[in-house]
């Protein structure tokens, strides 16, 4: 992987990172659903404005447009869905451990659908970060009979997220960035306005100064800029490469904690946090090989 990808994933997982403490912020005032479709609506609508001031021009055809309602119903629908679903009925150590399992369900999907190679040291890598999520979540991970459904949910969007990953790999470079991500945000906040609909959340929203903050850091950087960020480097670096960076946002999680509200590193979150990063070395030491990626083209337009 080159300099760019790495710094350019690090500025992902840090934008990801962030999405879990405003989702709590803002969680006792909104819905989570209707929550979920509010960000991914603003986020949408944000990328969609900036497509038209550079002058894109919007290509239909029905094969693109499907392509967009798949990553949209997946990536933005069951992907926000789930983790807003789940944040209200799980701990974060256990909530934590199931999201980040989407790298090991995108490794297997991609290998199937867009050919991407997984050699045995790249899949070794991914484990191994895995297994320093689980080690740094383990002091809060709680497992009882009624944390069920929000462990269905959680992993329900890990796999959501990985199916739009893999998508998102499927398409990336081939058409305008802003219009891509903008729309697929935009159909996924309908099939998750949807969705607040049939299970009757309601539509009440609180509009306290903290709900307002936390819905607008989670729908410009957290969404917008992240999702774009995400879609460059998917044209340029391997997806299983890129996605193993993912299991940095709960260390980066503890560092925020580190610098903004006191707090120390345990024995325990320090082996979690060597444990991913060796995984994270072991990945990007791998062969070309094991990211070679035979290209599969859409041809959406």
């Amino acid at each position: 992987m080159s300099i760019r990808s790495i710094v350019g994933m690090l500025l992902v997982t840090v934008l990801w990172a962030i999405c879990f403490p405003f989702i709590v912020v803002g969680l006792p005032d909104a819905p989570p659903l209707l929550f979920a479709a509010l960000r991914a609506l603003l986020a949408g609508i944000c990328l969609v404005l900036i497509a038209l001031a550079r002058g894109g021009r919007v290509r239909y055809s029905p094969r693109r447009f499907f392509l967009l309602t798949a990553i949209g119903f997946s990536y933005t629908g069951m992907g926000l869905g789930g983790m807003f679903l789940g944040a209200g009925e799980l701990g974060p150590g256990l909530a934590t451990v199931l999201a980040n399992a989407q790298p090991l369900f995108a490794a297997v999907l991609s290998y199937f659908f867009i050919r991407e190679v997984v050699s045995g040291r790249l899949f070794a890598g991914l484990l191994i970060g895995f297994i320093g999520v689980v080690v740094l979540a383990a002091p809060d991970m709680e497992v009882s009979n009624s944390r069920f459904i929000g462990s269905v949910y959680i992993l329900g969007g890990a796999v959501g997220t990985a199916i739009g990953n893999v998508l998102l790999k499927y398409q990336a470079g081939s058409d305008d960035i802003y219009w891509s991500m903008g729309i697929q945000l935009v159909i996924g906040s309908v099939f998750l306005g949807f969705a607040s609909v049939i299970l009757g959340e309601g539509m009440d929203i609180n509009w306290t100064w903290s709900f307002a903050t936390a819905a607008l850091m989670l729908s410009i950087p957290a969404t917008a800029l992240m999702v774009v960020l995400w879609y460059a480097l998917l044209a340029s670096a391997p997806l299983n490469s890129l996605n193993s960076f993912t299991f940095l946002t709960p260390a980066i999680g503890v560092v925020i904690g580190l610098l903004w509200f006191g707090e120390t590193f345990t024995v325990v979150e320090i082996t979690g946090i060597s444990i991913t990063i060796i995984g994270l070395i072991i990945v990007m030491k791998a062969p070309g090989e094991g990211g070679r990626v035979r290209e599969v083209r859409p041809g959406i337009d």
